[in-house]
């Protein structure tokens, strides 16, 4: 799973943000350093390079999902692959089947009464139109949930109706990795419930409404958007890949300690890179596109420690 959680988080942690309300969102990644937002010179996505005298890593910026089916340049990729003596990915957060009686006992903590739908009948009746276009078959099918787990449902049914698929292109670099006898590797594995189990001891309605807020101005202009930054993506050009819709990820903000395990997942990924740079050769990493060319992101903090970075315009 991509950094996020946005299945953990959201699904079973419902009910956990307390200081976070509209306009007070804490987004690390608000801003990006514009000298690196350039489109690629070479076929195919985007591509920055880290390097010092003996080793080089190439590091492709991926989006949190791609149109089923689309069709995207991967001859730069299977070059890189060719040879390199690592892949790295993005960290995961996972709970194991021993998690499981305790997920069931927090996914109890995300029913609801539906008060929140006469305080916000607005809202209420976007998220309704929004629901029976993504499920005609269930259009009342968020009727006693929070706000916070309504938002991840139909955030999933969306992406299903759109054709969505969030774990690419993730799964196709992960199984050419392989082809090429190297297997994938997260910066850090760390376990998902002593999270979980912090965001379920405060409660904040207007967190779950903002989150609720957020994905549907994400999910009402239909698909075109998010498809047409996929697309973006799969040409190289940076700029207009990351100008899809957010909605999700700052949802994601709004719970505590999710600002704060962005910034340590930068950091993570800083350190695996300068590590990386200790053996001589040539590596490959691929890590969420926004968090690579954000202010204080990956990049700019390579900088800053006076390691080199080109960016793709250099091909």
């Amino acid at each position: 799973m991509r950094f996020g959680l946005i299945g953990l988080f959201l699904a079973f942690a419902a009910s956990g943000a307390h200081a976070q309300v509209a306009g007070a969102i804490d987004d690390p990644q608000a801003n990006v350093v514009e000298e690196l937002v350039v489109s690629a010179k070479l076929p195919g996505p985007a591509w920055w390079r880290v390097s010092d005298a003996d080793t080089t890593i190439y590091v492709l910026g991926t989006p949190a999902a791609l149109p089923k089916g689309m069709a995207w340049d991967r001859s730069v990729l299977d070059r890189r692959l060719d040879g390199a003596f690592a892949v790295v990915t993005p960290s995961e957060w996972r709970a194991g089947l021993g998690d499981l009686p305790a997920m069931l006992k927090l996914r109890k903590s995300l029913k609801d009464d539906g008060a929140w739908t006469r305080r916000a009948p607005v809202l209420s009746a976007r998220m309704q139109r929004a629901w029976a276009a993504a499920d005609p078959k269930d259009p009342m099918g968020w009727k006693d949930w929070k706000p916070l787990f309504i938002a991840l449902r139909l955030s999933g049914k969306v992406d299903k109706s759109d054709q969505l698929q969030a774990m690419e292109p993730d799964k196709t670099i992960a199984a050419m990795a392989r082809k090429h006898g190297i297997k994938a590797r997260p910066v850090q594995v760390r376990k998902a419930m002593p999270m979980l189990k912090s965001l379920v001891r405060e409660h904040s309605d207007e967190a779950g409404l903002t989150c609720l807020t957020e994905t549907l101005d994400a999910v009402e202009p239909g698909p075109g958007p998010r498809r047409a930054a996929a697309q973006a993506w799969a040409e190289g050009r940076v700029k207009a890949a990351l100008s899809g819709p957010r909605g999700a990820e700052r949802c994601q903000l709004l719970l505590p300690g999710v600002p704060e395990a962005m910034r340590q997942s930068v950091d993570d990924e800083v350190a695996a890179l300068a590590d990386l740079l200790k053996t001589p050769g040539h590596a490959v990493a691929t890590f969420p596109i926004r968090g690579l060319v954000a202010e204080d992101g990956v990049l700019d903090k390579l900088r800053a420690k006076g390691i080199a970075v080109r960016t793709p315009a250099d091909g």
